[in-house]
Formats: C-alpha cells, structure tokens, sequence
C-alpha cells in the first residue's frame, strides 16, 4: 500500500447503479437534505440516451448514480447488480499509475479495449474487476 500513497490523490466519484435513478435521487436529496440544483442529471431530464446519470456532491467528491436504460448499455457494463459499480480515484500521472497496477497483475480492459479512455477534460483508466475483488476501479488524470 506504501507504494500507492503518492500515487492516488484522493477519491473523485463513488459510482452506483440504480434500477430508477429518479427514485433514487428522491431518497438521496431526503438523506442528505439537497435541493433540485444541487443535483445534475447527465443528458438532462427528458432525452432519450442508453443510460442517465445522475452526479450528486458530497464536499470533495460526488456520488454518481448510473441507470443504465438499454440493454446494450447493461451489457457494455457487464450487466451489473445494483449498488456501487467503481470508485473512482484522481492521480498525477495516469501512465505511471497505470504501469504500477500492471506491475502488481492487476489489468485493464473494462469499458474499452486497453481500458483507457481520453476525454475532453481527464484521461481514465478502468481496471477489470475480475481483478479487483469485484468492484470497478477507476484511475483519472485531470487535464
């Protein structure tokens, strides 16, 4: 673990799937005394998508609810249960970072082929779950 303590910064999102996002956002805002505007929904309300997110803050990090609509979308995740999906964690240096999990045999190759993604504001990293006692785990390197 000692080697991991410069290498992840913090926790970034928790993510959960849920089978009625809207339902769910009802029980968090209960739970956590939140208003409409604290809550973004990823597309918005009302647009026909493969899956709805739903991004709730909690100080540093954010909870990020997944309901996934269409089969495809099920399947591309792995037909996953609902509960925590990943967790998703900020390093420095995504290459680095990744060549240490490889190192200790932990593989990448969920979401996409080599398991590394480029998008506009972070480059990801998703590790196989198959090695990481069964949760997702995400690596993200702010641009």
């Amino acid at each position: 673990m000692n080697g991991n303590k410069n290498m992840i910064k913090k926790i970034r999102h928790i993510g959960v799937i849920v089978s009625n996002i809207y339902e769910a956002v009802e029980i968090y805002k209960k739970l956590l005394d939140l208003k409409d505007e604290d809550i973004t929904f990823v597309p918005p309300r009302g647009t026909e998508t493969d899956t709805v997110f739903a991004f709730i803050p909690l100080g540093d990090i954010e909870l990020e609810l997944i309901q996934p609509i269409t089969e495809k979308f099920k399947v591309f995740l792995g037909n996953p249960r609902e509960g925590i999906n990943h967790i998703a964690f900020i390093v420095d240096d995504l290459n680095q970072a990744v060549q240490k999990m490889l190192e200790k045999g932990i593989h990448l190759g969920h979401v996409t082929k080599d398991g590394i993604l480029d998008m506009q504001r972070s480059r990801v990293a998703y590790f196989n779950p198959q090695h990481t006692g069964g949760i997702l785990i995400e690596f993200v390197e702010p641009k």
